[in-house]
């Protein structure tokens, strides 16, 4: 096209993508709020974010989602198994699971903030455990699981001498579950998803409902609290 055509017409040109909007569904699209059609992002039609500030930024639009589209449901999970878990359990839009990683403190505020009514917090013993012992951020680095916590807590539960031994010389969470189990220590994991709740509770002010689901590496559902 030459240049003098250019500058007396200018020109158009559209991106399209074919079936993008059968594609676009099977990205991340929903959750960030592109509907009918499909982003042009890269290979995924996922971004990533690494740094902290982005990841919150992420974790904020994706609620800020969820408040547009007029619900106030909300299941945030750990991760993408936790929250596949949770999918086949709980019965809500693309939009409405958000992964909020090790921000479970940030995230939670935010949903109360963004006037969402009800959160269901879904994940693993490790991340729990953390949470249950009122930690905000749950990454490793951020401290490890708090077994002497977790021996109280089987405490309550009657459990015996030699279980709390083992447990305060286990070297993870998901040993001190094996632990639970092999003992048979009745009321552990109800123990965990009620004090999960209470702190999630608390970290939002008491402005939204929670729900905290347990799940073992299987996809069981190990206990379930909620508190309104």
């Amino acid at each position: 096209i030459s240049k003098e055509i250019l500058e007396k017409n200018g020109i158009m040109i559209k991106v399209s993508v074919p079936n993008g909007k059968e594609l676009g569904p099977k990205t991340d699209n929903p959750r960030i709020g592109i509907m009918g059609g499909i982003s042009i992002l890269g290979t995924s039609g996922i971004v990533i974010p690494y740094s902290t500030a982005s990841f919150a930024a992420a974790i904020r639009q994706q609620i800020a989602v969820v408040s547009s589209m007029n619900d106030d449901n909300v299941v945030l999970t750990t991760g993408g198994r936790s929250e596949d878990f949770a999918r086949a359990i709980i019965e809500l839009p693309d939009h409405s699971f958000i992964q909020m990683g090790d921000f479970s403190g940030y995230t939670i505020k935010q949903c109360a903030k963004q006037g969402l009514k009800k959160a269901y917090v879904a994940g693993f013993i490790g991340k729990l455990a953390k949470m249950a012992a009122g930690v905000k951020q749950t990454h490793v680095k951020g401290g490890k699981v708090d077994m002497k916590f977790l021996s109280e807590l089987a405490k309550r539960c009657d459990a015996k001498s030699d279980t709390i031994s083992k447990i305060l010389g286990a070297n993870t969470a998901r040993n001190v579950q094996e632990i639970i189990i092999e003992d048979k220590v009745d009321g552990f994991f109800d123990e965990v998803t009620k004090e999960a709740c209470n702190q999630m509770r608390q970290h939002s002010e008491e402005k939204i409902a929670v729900e905290v689901i347990l799940f073992d590496f299987d996809g069981k559902v190990l206990s379930r609290d909620k508190k309104e």
